[in-house]
């Protein structure tokens, strides 16, 4: 069957793949393909799709087990395997090692890994004792070298675990890194060609790093333990390559940094800039690590005694560049990103400090300039080259990108040394240029090195020393390359006058000629140009701290908008960047009161590019596409805000952007694959604006509500959320097409019980279940008896049968009985006795009206927060829920509420003076909000540090963080992101218009009307005085607040009838 899956012929390919499939969960299945994998007596092409087969059984299956619930159904996709083919794999894990050959080990090595970290050392108690046995350096070299890959798989597991569970490294380091040392002794010692030595001695790295990676063990704080190790690393990334992978002259260099020999030094290097990172500063890790004194204690011994060693052989490695020796990128990073690190350590700043200018000069600035790779790129796959540029991925693996962040941290930490030295050393390239000798390459690197100190040169701590010789040489040195015979030059022009557009703008004039240059290179003969142009342009019209058009070219730009935006689209049409809808995303925003004549045109282009960009598949696919397909659905969102005001204009859209939200809400086929699940929130946003700004909800965008929610049902109830908004809207602003088909509401309905009833949903979804009844039930009044039955019976089984665990799905809960009640009161009521529920449903809310808790306050105070209903609109809802019941004739209520009104009274009273104090919080809150000013951008600078200090940051403390996710699994979501201020979002309700408290003060006189006057009294008995004198308080205001609200009324039908207010 696996000869057949190679086969040529796809009936062929097909029918051997389906019969793997059907036998996958076979008892002996998984053992006997195993041992296919393991078997030299199996052709190789065999064995490789065997070992690809069983990596994807391990990898998806290998953690299934039954379910302990016999009421539990299995997945039918998950596949359980026997416990006797398990058994039979651990048992022979190592010698599938042995066995393994270069084309399956990696598959191998895989599934140890994912075997070992379900299973170790529960299932597996002798696993470690026989790596340890293997790596004894007796062994065949073949054992050892797979005890070695076994030991690297087991302690990956714990790479990124936190401090707590990463205390078994220590146990498995103390029994296998002794028998390592010579091991790694002996591939040091190796010819300097042994391929196999160095393949050992990267697995060994490999493993060391792991180990590490977080913090390191208890084990290795041993000091001599630790210096031996740093001693074998230091020799390892010393230690010369073999001549045929070193980058002597005619070699072809570009497959040198994937040889064993420079990975080795790579994962050495790795290792000490982490560790430089988390142990270079002792002050830091004093203050980090209180308890862990071992660490403390290794971070000294790594100050002392490491950290300028190791930086005098990285510059050593470093300054071969200058005679041109080769040198790959990752380990140039990993080197450059070490030196970076010394920079702010006073112990290694006094040997880097003399050497500053020759590394800039002669290492780092030759980085910076266009090379002859970069023009080959240029010509020959300009759309690679501008992929390269702007992929922030690009930026991890870039020698360029890793010494621009060394130069400018040596101009930040070290500006009285190194900043203006620096400069002129750039100064003095741009002038060489200029005067007819220089390399225009160099020139760009200059241009480059002095655009990436934008920041620092324009601070309000430099602006004064540098604005002049800026200026100058902005308008003498970069402008005019915008006309260069070179195109590389046109673009860094255009990027270099983008990132100082704060002192261009400061001459209009010039700032306006810029402007007008950059546009006009949008019609450049070469595409990089072009791009470039394009996206300078967003940073030089867009002023981001006032969000608008820089007043300066605004009324300039926008008479060319037309022909600018026409450009862009044009260059969409090569290009599938999110940089470029990023730009026209901005165009619209700055220019939404002049969108509206383009806005058509815009939604039809936008359109067809996110169609075109998501619809790519298979080779064509990539990364930028999809990020580029988002940023279409954000430029459309953003051209549906800026016509908010002229609604009428959505109409027109609608047959642009339908096609595209049925293509995103629609499976491929009925029944089918949903190819475009990953653009369901943007595309619902989109929805979201259609159904609330344009006019009426048109038939078209009726006829996405059936794909919608059954997109839902399908697999988007993650998405309730984000699907609540728009079906919002159809029901709140399209109530009469919602009703008029019965299957709508019934949909609507099965949503809210699918996230009550259905296993794989969490409290997260029921509380969006609740909020989706809210919006039904409120804007459905008298209209929908049967689903507001259903409802309540949904509600009254979750809270009366289910472990409600947070207070947040409670509330909710409670809510939507209290929205029922406000439906209809008696009918609620009368339910709730049928399902002897009416006490304790009661009981509960009126607990969780009263019952708070402690917390601390922004100032340290500890003050006293409700558990329950802390939104003004939460305390408004059970208000009227509960004054509803207050209207019901006394003899239809269930007699525990007729004997129990005056406790309804007394929650009523408690809510409407929260409700009070919540609204003055929120005043006060909006109004601290409007006069809290924006910090100063320039302070983000912390200056220099003197010669003798060490630069203290809070560092990565990534032990703490690894803690912190680590107690986060199994928490709610609540429980993660807080759920403790009484801040809410905004929207709309159809109890927006009702006054609470007129409300209740008209139902508590119903009340008293329905009742004989010497009952009056005791209606209020059981209530303490205190809070009969705030009952009396809140209905002696009801007149004032009576006039308040005509008044309001009355001011907000005059604007209306004005034009001044939309309707």
């Amino acid at each position: 069957a696996l000869q057949g899956t190679l086969s040529p012929n796809q009936a062929e390919r097909e029918a051997a793949e389906a019969a793997l499939k059907a036998l996958a969960g076979s008892p002996g299945y998984l053992s006997t393909l195993f041992g296919l994998v393991s078997s030299s007596d199996a052709k190789l092409e065999v064995r490789q799709a065997g070992a690809i087969l069983f990596k994807n059984l391990v990898v998806k299956h290998w953690e299934n087990a039954p379910p302990t619930d016999p009421s539990q159904q299995q997945d039918p996709d998950d596949l359980i395997f026997a416990e006797e083919d398990k058994h039979n794999i651990r048992h022979h894990l190592l010698d599938s090692l042995v066995n393994a050959i270069p084309q399956t080990r990696p598959q191998i090595v895989e599934c140890v890994r994912r075997i070992t970290g379900a299973d170790y050392p529960a299932k597996l108690p002798s696993f470690l004792q026989q790596v340890a046995t293997w790596l004894d350096s007796s062994n065949p070299p073949h054992q050892l070298f797979a005890a070695t890959l076994a030991l690297r798989a087991l302690v990956k597991n714990y790479e990124y675990k936190s401090q707590e569970r990463r205390l078994p490294l220590n146990d498995i380091m103390a029994q296998t890194f002794p028998a390592l040392v010579p091991i790694m002794e002996a591939t040091l010692n190796a010819p300097m060609g042994d391929e196999a030595a160095a393949e050992t001695q990267k697995v060994i790295i490999k493993t060391l790093h792991s180990c590490i990676h977080q913090s390191v063990p208890v084990y290795m704080q041993n000091g001599d333990i630790f210096m031996a190790w740093m001693g074998l690393i230091y020799r390892a990334i010393e230690r010369p390559v073999p001549p045929e992978v070193a980058g002597g002259q005619g070699q072809d260099t570009s497959e040198h940094g994937k040889s064993v020999f420079w990975k080795v030094k790579r994962w050495g290097s790795q290792i000490m800039h982490r560790l430089e990172h988390k142990y270079g500063n002792p002050k830091t890790v004093e203050k980090q690590l209180k308890d862990r004194p071992g660490e403390i204690a290794l971070s000294r011994a790594f100050h002392d005694q490491l950290a300028s060693r190791f930086l005098q052989l990285f510059m050593n490695i470093l300054s071969t560049k200058v005679q041109g020796a080769f040198l790959p990128d990752r380990f140039s990073v990993e080197s450059l990103k070490y030196i970076l690190m010394s920079v702010s350590l006073s112990i290694t700043w006094k040997d880097l400090q003399p050497n500053v200018m020759p590394l800039v000069c002669y290492v780092l600035f030759p980085m910076m300039c266009f090379d002859e790779q970069d023009q080959e790129l240029w010509e020959d796959d300009p759309q690679e080259f501008i992929r390269k540029t702007y992929d922030i991925m690009e930026d991890y693996t870039s020698p360029r990108v890793a010494g621009c962040d060394l130069i400018l941290t040596l101009c930040e930490k070290r500006t009285k040394h190194c900043m203006m030295p620096i400069l002129e050393f750039c100064a003095a390239e741009i002038q060489k240029y200029q005067s007819g000798e220089g390399d225009p390459k160099r020139k760009d690197g200059a241009m480059y090195v002095i655009g990436s100190l934008h920041e620092q040169l324009q601070s309000k701590k430099n602006k004064a020393q540098y604005a002049q010789q800026l200026t100058f040489m902005l308008q003498q040195h970069c402008f005019p390359e915008l006309k260069s015979p070179h195109g590389h030059l046109r673009g860094r022009a255009c990027w270099m006058l983008s990132q100082f557009v704060r002192t261009v703008e400061e001459d209009e004039t010039f700032f306006q000629t810029v402007v007008t240059s950059v546009m006009e290179l949008l019609r450049d003969s070469e595409l990089p140009v072009r791009f470039q142009a394009a996206v300078a342009l967003r940073m030089l019209i867009y002023d981001q701290r006032n969000n608008c058009a820089r007043e300066a070219v605004s009324s300039m730009v926008g008479s060319v908008l037309p022909n600018l935006l026409q450009e862009l689209f044009n260059l969409m049409d090569q290009l599938g960047s999110d940089e470029l809808v990023t730009t026209m995303e901005v165009l619209i925003e700055s220019y939404s009161e002049q969108m509206g004549p383009y806005a058509q045109g815009l939604c039809e282009r936008l359109s067809h590019h996110f169609l075109k960009l998501a619809s790519l598949s298979g080779e064509e696919a990539d990364e930028e596409s999809s990020l580029a397909a988002c940023q279409c659905c954000s430029a459309i969102t953003t051209l549906l805000e800026s016509i908010k005001k002229t609604p009428e204009i959505y109409r027109v859209l609608e047959p642009s952007l339908i096609p595209v939200l049925q293509k995103v809400f629609s499976p491929d086929s009925p029944g089918g694959d949903y190819s475009y699940m990953e653009f369901m929130e943007d595309c619902l946003e989109i929805l979201t604006y259609l159904t609330y700004y344009s006019p009426t909800i048109s038939y078209g965008l009726w006829s996405l509500f059936q794909p919608l929610t059954q997109a839902f049902f399908d697999w988007a109830v993650d998405y309730l959320q984000d699907i609540n908004m728009p079906l919002d809207n159809y029901i709140s602003r399209g109530t009469e097409g919602f009703l008029a088909n019965p299957e709508q509401v019934t949909t609507v309905y099965k949503m809210i019980e699918y996230v009550f009833v259905n296993e794989g949903t969490n409290e997260k979804d029921c509380i969006e279940g609740c909020k989706l009844a809210e919006s039904v039930v409120l804007n459905c009044i008298g209209r929908i008896d049967g689903c507001v039955q259903g409802i309540i019976g949904l509600v009254v089984d979750r809270l009366m049968t289910a472990n409600v665990k947070k207070d947040s799905l409670r509330t909710e809960l409670l809510k939507t009985i209290a929205n029922c009640m406000y439906y209809n009161a008696s009918a609620t009521m009368q339910i709730l006795e049928q399902k002897q529920a009416t006490e304790p449903m009661l009981q509960t809310m009126f607990t969780a009206i009263c019952v708070s808790e402690e917390k601390e306050a922004e100032s340290g105070d500890k003050v006293q927060t409700k558990t329950h209903f802390k939104g003004v609109h939460d305390k408004k809802v059970v208000i009227l829920g509960l004054s509803a019941v207050l209207r019901v004739p006394s003899p239809q209520l269930p007699p525990t509420v007729q004997s129990g009104v005056g406790h309804v009274i007394a929650a009523l009273t408690t809510l409407l003076h929260d409700i009070e104090e919540a609204k003055k919080r929120r005043a006060e809150r909006e109004a601290a909000e409007e006069e809290e000013e924006d910090e100063d951008e320039d302070d983000e600078y912390g200056g220099e540090i003197a010669d003798d200090a060490d630069h203290e940051d809070e560092g990565d403390n990534m032990d703490s963080v690894l803690a912190k996710l680590s107690a986060m699994e199994g928490m709610a979501w609540d429980d993660i992101f807080g759920d403790d201020d009484d801040e809410e979002e905004e929207f709309t309700s159809p109890i927006d218009e009702v006054d609470e408290l007129l409300y209740f003060a008209e139902s508590f006189q119903a009340l008293q009307q329905s009742l004989p006057s010497e009952q009056h009294p005791f209606i209020t008995s059981t209530m303490p005085a205190g809070q009969q004198q705030q009952l009396q308080q809140l209905l002696q205001h009801v007149p004032q607040r009576a006039n308040e609200v005509a008044q309001k009324k009355a001011l907000e039908a005059a604007a209306k009838a004005n034009g001044s207010l939309p309707p």
